[in-house]
């Protein structure tokens, strides 16, 4: 009887191919270095806004929305204003 390999939590061979993928480009792809896991803490009110300007500016998610604004690539003041015309209108 042969013994079957014992591997680590995560090392197994068919997990880490499931970690290589032609899926979306990583950060260090798109931006020169890697992202790291955040916490933030906002009221219900608040991430709401978030999901909505994100979705208003075309970004598929509230980090790349957030990532944007970092890197001065969005303006919230423009934001506001786009956010207000489209009400008014």
């Amino acid at each position: 009887m042969t013994k079957k390999p014992v591997y680590a939590h995560g090392k197994h061979p068919n997990t880490l191919a499931n970690l290589i993928h032609e899926g979306r480009p990583s950060s260090e792809e798109v931006y020169g270095e890697p992202k790291k896991k955040r916490t933030l803490t906002v009221t219900e009110s608040g991430w709401q806004g978030l999901v909505e300007a994100s979705k208003a500016t075309g970004c598929n998610s509230v980090s790349e929305f957030l990532e944007l604004l970092g890197r001065s690539q969005a303006q919230l003041t423009e934001l506001l204003v786009e956010d207000r015309e489209t009400q008014v209108a």
